[in-house]
């Protein structure tokens, strides 16, 4: 049970309120003082209310309270009558409601600058973390462009000899089929060092204003032509409501798209060939203005809470074919337009979600 009526309401606000009006009934009207504390007591229960729910909680209590206490404050009871005079038992009421609201209403505004102190100490330890991120990539992608350009080297002169030799080889030996096997490796190696060199050296993004709309549908498309080759994958893209689709950004709309091709290809790696990738959109308001968030969830099986904080380094992976390049390129080009990349588990055994944040367009 949640809000009003949660545990701790029922124990600390509903309850107290209760026994202390069942102390005025019980009290005679002789005891003065007893009458005029049982009064004030009201406004612990109160103010816990106020505190704890804000002025939904105070008001209501607040009215509990004064319900309770009428009818002993101005009906004639069994146990006699409060002693205290008219005035004061109707300007005793008038606080309860009003220390109510008033309080409630402080309680939620200090609520509500506390959330927001939260989120910008929030965005604020993220911009540290990507900046000691980026300090580690930036010399790490300096290795990498050398090492690179050092096997690209060797690799062009073996690409270049055997399609020389290629031409004499017989077409009838037995060894045809390891030879074939040696251009298709060489080829291999070619293409994960032109990604070591993506990664070490991405290229600057082409920036321009676009509506969100047709910057979604240009990425659903390729994320369902990508699912396509993995039929046992369903495919789901969320529609965006009209507001949404005219929020301006500005992206190179090539660049993201391969950043959500680069998650789309690690889900489909761990979901194994069957469960349902879904791409949604959202807005988020946090204290540096709004941000679209592009979010591509799937039921594939959750990620280890210590690869959680490194799955986007450079070389951490957990499939034995991949490279670990494809989330850190993601990251790069996410950062690149002003963005970041934020990554959760939504289950306890099976669901993962990843969420592209960019910033909306500002200005006109």
């Amino acid at each position: 049970m949640t809000g009003l009526f949660a545990r701790e309401m029922l124990m600390l606000a509903w309850l107290p309120v209760l026994i202390i009006g069942a102390f005025h009934y019980a009290t005679g009207s002789h005891h003065h003082w007893v009458h005029d504390v049982l009064r004030r007591l009201y406004y612990v229960p109160i103010l816990f209310a106020a505190f704890s729910r804000g002025s939904a909680g105070g008001l209501s209590v607040a009215a509990f309270a004064s319900l309770t206490y009428a009818p002993h404050a101005f009906l004639m009871m069994p146990g006699g009558q409060d002693p205290g005079t008219t005035l004061n038992k109707l300007l005793e009421i008038v606080l309860y409601n009003v220390i109510g609201g008033v309080a409630g209403v402080l309680a939620s505004r200090e609520a509500a600058r506390r959330r927001q102190a939260e989120r910008a100490f929030e965005e604020h330890r993220r911009m540290a973390d990507q900046l000691v991120r980026a300090g580690r990539l930036a010399a790490l992608g300096e290795l990498v462009a050398g090492v690179a350009h050092e096997i690209k080297n060797p690799l062009h002169t073996i690409r270049g000899t055997a399609e020389i030799v290629d031409e004499i080889v017989p077409r009838d030996r037995d060894e045809t089929r390891m030879w074939t096997l040696l251009r298709q490796e060489v080829a291999r190696l070619e293409r994960i060092a032109e990604r070591f060199l993506s990664f070490a050296r991405p290229s600057e993004p082409l920036l321009s204003r676009q509506a969100l709309g047709e910057v979604y549908e240009r990425i659903g498309e390729l994320v369902v032509a990508r699912g396509h080759q993995a039929p046992g994958v369903g495919i789901e893209i969320a529609p965006l409501d009209e507001r949404l689709c005219r929020r301006p950004v500005e992206v190179d709309r090539d660049q993201l798209a391969q950043v959500a091709l680069h998650i789309v290809g690690n889900a489909l790696a761990a979901m194994r060939g069957s469960g349902l990738l879904r791409l949604s959109a959202a807005l988020r308001e946090g204290a540096a203005g709004e941000w679209i968030v592009l979010r591509l969830e799937n039921d594939g099986p959750v990620i280890a809470e210590e690869d959680l904080e490194r799955i986007f380094d450079p070389f951490c992976t957990r499939s034995d074919e991949g490279t670990g390049l494809g989330l850190a390129i993601a990251e790069r080009i996410s950062e690149a337009h002003g963005g970041h990349i934020e990554v959760e588990n939504t289950g306890v055994e099976r669901g993962v979600a990843f969420s592209v944040v960019i910033p909306v367009a500002r200005g006109d």
